[in-house]
C-alpha cells in the first residue's frame, strides 16, 4: 500500500468519524423520547432564563455604574437637565454630557453584549453543566444498562469539572483564535491579493475549533466516569477530533443562529450534544 492510498484511508477515517457524531446528533432527542429523558428540558429552560436574565442585569449594573462615575467625572446627578435657573451655555453644556452619557451608557451595553454573545457557548456549558452531567450518565445507564448509584457529591464533581474544563477550553480556544489571527494579519500584509480568501478560511476554522471544543466538552462527562483526568480528556478528545467535531457541529450552529443562541439554543443544544457523546463512544464500544 502506497502513502497515497494510507493518508486516502486515514482521510476517510475522520470523515466516518465526524459523520457519526453528527448521526448521533439526530438519534440523541428520539432515543431521550423513547427514554423519559425529554423532562430535562423543563430544568434547563429554568437555568437558561436565570442565565439569561443575570445576563442582562449584570450587563445593565456594568452600564449603570460606568454612567454615574462619567457624571460624577462632571460633577453632575442624573438630574441635570431639571434645574431650569441655569443659564444658556450651562444648558448646552448639560445637553452635551447627557448627549455623552447617552452616548457612552449605548455604546457599553452593545460592546458587552457583543462580548457576552461571544462568550455565550462557554457560559451555556458551565451554566448549564449540572443538566449536562445529568443527562450524560443518564443516557449511559439507559444505553448500557449498567447502573452506577446516584451520588449527590459526585454529580457535584462533575458539575465543578464541566465549569473548569469550560474555562479551560476558553482559554485554550481564545488563544488559538488570537494566535490564527495573528498568523492570517502577518500573511494578508505580505500578500495583500489572498486577504478575501484567508477571511473565508478563518472563518471556516473558527467554526471547526469551535464544534470541536463544544464536543469535546460533551465528551468530557464520559471520560470522567471511565477515570479520565482533565488533561487526559482533552488528549483524547485531540485523539478523537473528528468525532468531537461532529459532535459538536449541531452545538455550534445552534450557538450561532442571532437571538436563538442565547434563548432555545441553551435549553437544547448542550442536552443532544451531551447525550450525543453518550451514543457515539458506547456505540462504538459496542460495535467492537
Amino acid at each position: 500500500m502506497c502513502i497515497s492510498d494510507i493518508m486516502k484511508s486515514f482521510s476517510h477515517i475522520r470523515i466516518m468519524k465526524i459523520i457519526d457524531g453528527l448521526k448521533s446528533n439526530f438519534k440523541a432527542l428520539p432515543f431521550m423520547a423513547r427514554n423519559g429523558m425529554l423532562i430535562w428540558f423543563l430544568p434547563a429552560t429554568v437555568l437558561t432564563i436565570v442565565m439569561s436574565y443575570a445576563s442582562f442585569v449584570l450587563i445593565d449594573w456594568v452600564v449603570d455604574y460606568a454612567s454615574f462615575h462619567y457624571l460624577k467625572f462632571f460633577d453632575l446627578s442624573e438630574n441635570l437637565l431639571e434645574d431650569e435657573s441655569d443659564g444658556f451655555f450651562e444648558i448646552i453644556k448639560n445637553l452635551l454630557i447627557t448627549a455623552g452619557e447617552y452616548s457612552l451608557k449605548a455604546i457599553l451595553w452593545v460592546v458587552l453584549f457583543i462580548i457576552k454573545l461571544k462568550l455565550m457557548k462557554y457560559i451555556v456549558i458551565a451554566f448549564l453543566g449540572p443538566i449536562m452531567a445529568a443527562l450524560s450518565e443518564i443516557a449511559e445507564n439507559k444505553l448500557t444498562g449498567v447502573k452506577k448509584q446516584f451520588t449527590f457529591k459526585r454529580w457535584v464533581f462533575e458539575i465543578m469539572r464541566g465549569f473548569r474544563t469550560a474555562i479551560l477550553y476558553l482559554f485554550i480556544e481564545l488563544s488559538t483564535a488570537l494566535l490564527l489571527l495573528l498568523f492570517f494579519a502577518i500573511l494578508g500584509f505580505f500578500i495583500p491579493v489572498i486577504i478575501p480568501v484567508i477571511a473565508i478560511f478563518e472563518i471556516i476554522l473558527t467554526f471547526f475549533i469551535g464544534a470541536f471544543f463544544y464536543g469535546a466538552a460533551a465528551l468530557d462527562y464520559v471520560w470522567e466516569r471511565e477515570g479520565v483526568g482533565a488533561l487526559g480528556s482533552l488528549r483524547k478528545a485531540i485523539s478523537n477530533s473528528s468525532l468531537a467535531i461532529g459532535v459538536g457541529v449541531p452545538f455550534a450552529i445552534w450557538m450561532m443562529i442571532p437571538i436563538i443562541n442565547f434563548t432555545i439554543a441553551p435549553i437544547f443544544a448542550p442536552a443532544i450534544a451531551s447525550v450525543s457523546a453518550v451514543l457515539s463512544l458506547k456505540t462504538q464500544i459496542n460495535k467492537k
